[in-house]
């Protein structure tokens, strides 16, 4: 790969990490809300322990968003959620992406039942998964393969921040345009990850190399 082109995309790679840090990952938790259940659940969801959080889903869930949540890989997920993404995402993600999922279904949960929707827990909900997904690339002990898996992170989060915020952070919706928002970042993650790769591989070759100096 080129230098003109690891020029152009190690300042992109910053500006993702620039963008993404100053939304979702700058959130704070919601506020306890004892007056309401989906308040109170997505509280619990992004500061308790996973079995606290799993015993505050109102006990109408099910009956009104279709699932029963579980607790899996020391997280509430949705069960039958998964990484909404217009190119492939890190398998170490899907975890996060199921309790992701699982927080949205909270918010639409509260809407259904003519709860109001706090802007606040969506920002959370976000953050939790940035700072999930980041966790999930420490298991790379290989340093081209862990920074492609945090370009991921990065890119997939700064996503998710875009679409929260043109929704307002209100209750999420399907958009069928959203996949083409998306695609300079999916062109971006795909070609820093390469970048990455590369540079990983080529180290490699290097130091197996034997010297050629008398």
């Amino acid at each position: 790969m080129s230098r003109n082109i690891s020029r152009t995309l190690i300042p992109v790679a910053a500006a993702i990490v620039a963008v993404t840090a100053t939304t979702g990952a700058a959130s704070t938790p919601p506020a306890t809300d004892t007056t309401s259940p989906t308040g109170a659940a997505v509280h619990a969801l992004v500061t308790e322990p996973p079995d606290a959080a799993a015993l505050s889903i109102p006990r109408d869930f099910a009956s009104v968003m279709g699932y029963r949540p579980r607790v899996r890989d020391a997280m509430v997920e949705n069960p039958w959620g998964d990484c909404s993404s217009p190119v492939p995402l890190p398998s170490e993600f899907d975890s996060a992406c199921k309790a992701h999922d699982l927080g949205y279904d909270l918010i639409r949960y509260a809407a259904a039942t003519d709860q109001p929707v706090d802007p606040q827990w969506r920002r959370a909900i976000d953050a939790q998964l940035e700072t999930r997904m980041h966790t999930a690339c420490v298991d790379r002990t290989d340093t081209g393969p862990r920074q492609a898996c945090e370009a991921s992170a990065s890119v997939a989060a700064m996503a998710v921040d875009i679409n929260s915020w043109r929704q307002s952070f209100g209750t999420p919706v399907s958009e069928p345009a959203l996949p083409w928002a998306l695609g300079g970042a999916s062109i971006t993650l795909a070609a820093l990850s390469a970048l990455l790769t590369v540079r990983c591989l080529r180290r490699r070759v290097h130091i197996g190399e034997p010297s050629t100096r008398r």
